[in-house]
């Protein structure tokens, strides 16, 4: 196995130029304090910035437009990132009350030199939990009691921390991709190790699970199709590298016909789940008016796959739909995210790096409504830049998370404010930042993990 300590510097590389963590500790600006704290409110927390495009407006011939959703339905397994191979939830029950069952505080946070970039996920009545320092946990869901906790390890000492990961559930199995160049199957009740496979280069992606079989992404954009059983490759493919990325836990999105994979580079491909065999690609870049930080054309979430479509998007400007048989583009939008959009039926819902709120027609691509979210935390100053992570649909109400620590509930039918509770109290400008991972809905609850590592459980 290649001595994976290279890749802390490498992460760290790509950690400053995404501006994906707080490293005061590499600040070029350390001699001008004015200036020190201007770049230290744009670097809080993982901050993407845009320049100032042009802002997404309804289109006027959709103002009157009836947002109509099926009644939410209840979910009892959220077993990977974006709740199935799909990645469409839909319109699930939770949190109806916006009230905190109870919290925990075991993992650890982001902080100077780690990064917290793995949503939970939950299933058999624990929510599992993998935190800045690679250590999984299993915690109840009902009572907030930790289970069982794994604490993971190249096995070198040369190798201190590493970054990235994910996980994924399946029946009894709980798949591990680790930061630290592997993938291990442990069991789900006790966190003991069923299978471990090297894959030489650290993994950054969560796991999809579907059919028997595991799709995961490296570092380096070397994407793997293992057996779920033993843990065996079945084929891999490699796509453009490209070290600076935005910390975060991208997953592809799979059904038995084809899988589609998101990478760093800004490519999308979609292979045929069996052998490998590319069937498209795409590019989802765009050139112009960004800085330095934006230009950075990685697909930092995960594409959605729904009625036959490829909704998929970049942090750089891109959101686009794409049919998932041809790989033709149907249509995009200007709109740059480092979340995966919401769908519910006809809607498509999402957030962007611009703080913009947004609701689709999930098939022609025109905006139904657009709600302005606050920017900054002194909006005069322009100071405090404030991120906003997913949307999840639940209980009749468009949910996000934001980095200054609330969580807030828009209305479908007209993007307003509806209801909105101060989860983590932050300090000045992105200190002790709240939220930058997407809740999760489980047993009629909210699940959200702060960057600080505490965990909460809302009714």
């Amino acid at each position: 196995m290649k001595n994976k300590s290279l890749f802390g510097a490498v992460a760290l590389t790509g950690v400053l130029l995404a501006s994906c963590s707080t490293l005061n500790s590499v600040n070029p600006f350390k001699g001008n304090p004015a200036k020190a704290e201007a770049d230290a409110a744009e670097k809080a927390g993982r901050i993407s910035m845009v320049s100032a495009d042009a802002r997404l407006q309804a289109d006027p011939e959709l103002i009157s437009t009836a947002v109509i959703l099926p009644d939410p339905s209840p979910v009892r397994s959220w077993s990977q990132a974006g709740s199935s191979p799909m990645k469409v939830p839909g319109h699930v029950r939770g949190g109806e009350a916006l009230d905190v069952a109870w919290s925990w505080n075991g993992a650890a946070g982001s902080k100077l030199n780690r990064a917290l970039t793995v949503a939970p996920i939950a299933a058999d009545g624990k929510i599992f939990i993998f935190d800045a320092e690679q250590t999984v946990f299993a915690v109840d869901a009902e009572t907030g009691k930790t289970v069982w906790k794994k604490k993971l390890s190249s096995g070198s000492k040369k190798d201190q921390r590493a970054f990235g990961g994910g996980l994924a559930a399946s029946g009894d199995t709980l798949i591990i991709a680790s930061g630290y160049g592997f993938i291990m199957a442990v069991d789900l009740d006790t966190g003991s190790e069923i299978w471990k496979e090297d894959t030489v280069t650290p993994m950054t992606g969560s796991p999809t699970i579907v059919d028997g079989r595991i799709f995961v992404t490296s570092n380096n954009n070397e994407f793997f199709a293992m057996s779920l059983e033993t843990g065996d490759v079945e084929w891999t493919d490699q796509a453009i590298a490209e070290s600076a990325r935005v910390l975060s836990s991208p997953s592809a999105a799979a059904v038995s016909e084809f899988v589609v994979v998101p990478y760093s580079s800004g490519e999308v491909i979609a292979y045929l789940p069996s052998n490998g065999r590319r069937l498209w690609s795409d590019s989802l870049t765009r050139a112009g008016r960004f800085t330095p930080i934006s230009a950075i054309n990685d697909i930092a979430s995960r594409p959605v796959l729904s009625s036959g479509m490829v909704y998929a998007s970049s942090q750089s400007g891109v959101l686009a739909a794409i049919d998932g048989r041809s790989g033709t583009r149907v249509w995009s939008l200007p709109f740059g995210t480092t979340q995966a959009p919401a769908i519910v039926n006809e809607y498509l819902f999402a957030v962007g790096v611009d703080a913009q709120l947004i609701c689709v027609e999930a098939v022609s691509g025109r905006v139904v409504w657009a709600t302005e979210l606050d920017q900054y935390q002194k909006p005069k100053k322009k100071k405090g830049r404030i991120s906003y992570s997913g949307p999840i649909i639940a209980s009749n109400r468009v949910i996000t998370l934001s980095s200054d620590g609330r969580l807030s509930a828009y209305s479908p039918q007209t993007g307003e404010l509806l209801e909105e509770k101060q989860l983590v109290k932050t300090g000045r400008f992105g200190a002790n930042a709240g939220f930058f991972l997407e809740p999760i809905v489980f047993e009629g609850r909210i699940i959200a993990l702060a960057d600080n590592g505490k965990l909460f459980s809302i009714r």
